[in-house]
């Protein structure tokens, strides 16, 4: 697999309507997903030779992803719809701050579900542009598909 440029990951957010279109977040220049599966520790002794070694075992728990990005601020529809998934002032859905939102992995996949807004900030320099960071968090089954 060749190289991917960090440019092409892209977090894009749904629109909220029924045939949703998604449209990229922009000015983000730094992004991160992390898929984490949480285990819990299932080992049992041996039954026949229950004095014998101990090798831990675990099974899967709660899945999750979480996605982060921070960049220029810039306004636009992507920005719009985020402000009402973010603060609540959007359709009656957004209540939660829960919207749908896709994640582009370059030459690996697409991760595509609901998505819980955990926080945002705003910050800016005297000289210098006005910056913004997100996380995201997921609410329920995420879909994966891989690239081709």
């Amino acid at each position: 697999m060749a190289k991917q440029q960090g440019k092409l990951l892209l977090i894009k957010i749904g629109d909220g309507v029924e045939i949703e279109a998604f449209t990229t977040l922009c000015g983000i220049q730094s992004k991160t997903l992390t898929v984490n599966n949480n285990n819990f520790d299932v080992t049992t002794s041996d039954c026949t030779a229950p004095g014998g070694q101990l090798w831990q075992e675990v099974m899967t728990g709660m899945r999750s992803v979480e996605v982060s990005g921070n960049g220029i601020f810039e306004g636009g529809t992507s920005l719009t719809r985020f402000k009402e998934i973010a603060f609540g002032t959007g359709a009656t859905d957004e209540a939660d701050a829960i919207g749908n939102f896709e994640v582009i992995v370059p030459e690996f996949g697409t991760f595509k579900g609901a998505f819980h807004v955990n926080s945002v900030e705003f910050g800016g320099e005297q000289e210098g542009a006005v910056t913004y960071s997100l996380t995201l968090a997921s609410s329920g089954a995420i879909a994966f598909t891989a690239a081709p």
